[in-house]
């Protein structure tokens, strides 16, 4: 270690080439006793957890067929869905339901932790829960549609991951907009209120999550 002493300051040469100046009367001998150099704390990094595990918004998630993917152009052509009047890439992932599914109460659950900001009927959807949430240390908001607008909760609840917070709408019925029975599910990032279930250009998809990737 080098000494210098400089305008009544000790500069001490410490490693990796920074100093540290350290005051002392210059009246002392020549030979002053070295100071004693605090040790920095030991701290364990904080690692942050990659994913938050999220529940399944319907039961059986991972093995329902799905028709429309999150990102799939559909155009009233091309849609796996028919008749279909949307166009454009899909901003969610639609959850199926089975031929034994048709006349049952088929129950939908929350995916995370949140307040419900949005509850009832919205053009497209038919009865619609929008909730607050975060994910993965993120704000965003969940979508989930085509809902029996009997069975939604009020504005304002909140609602724990797992729990049972409204069940599908009737096939071609008021509930759905028309549309067949199954459940549309979007994650948009931040927490701006967002309905669209399509967007026109394929870089407006980077503004939501896909579940399905979220939970791989």
């Amino acid at each position: 270690m080098k000494k210098y002493l400089i305008c009544g300051c000790l500069f001490l040469a410490v490693g990796c080439g920074s100093t540290k100046a350290i005051s002392v009367n210059t009246s002392v001998p020549t030979n002053p006793a070295k100071p004693t150099l605090s040790t920095p704390p030991t701290t364990t990094p904080v690692i942050p957890t990659a994913i938050t595990v999220l529940a399944e918004p319907i039961s059986n998630a991972n093995t329902r067929i799905t028709k429309k993917f999150f990102g799939t152009y559909v155009t009233p052509k091309n849609s796996p869905v028919q008749p279909e009047k949307f166009t454009g890439y899909h901003t969610g992932v639609d959850f199926e339901t089975t031929a034994a599914e048709k006349d049952l109460a088929v129950p939908i659950s929350a995916i995370c932790d949140g307040k419900i900001v949005v509850s009832g009927f919205v053009n497209g959807y038919g009865g619609v829960i929008i909730q607050k949430c975060v994910i993965s240390g993120a704000d965003v908001t969940v979508l989930y549609g085509h809902l029996n607008l009997g069975s939604l909760p009020k504005i304002g609840t909140i609602e724990k991951k797992g729990d049972k917070i409204a069940i599908l709408g009737a096939a071609q019925s008021h509930d759905t907009d028309g549309e067949r029975k199954h459940l549309h599910l979007s994650i948009h990032k931040g927490t701006a209120i967002e309905y669209r279930g399509y967007v026109q250009n394929k870089n407006e998809l980077a503004s939501w999550l896909d579940y399905q990737e979220l939970i791989k």
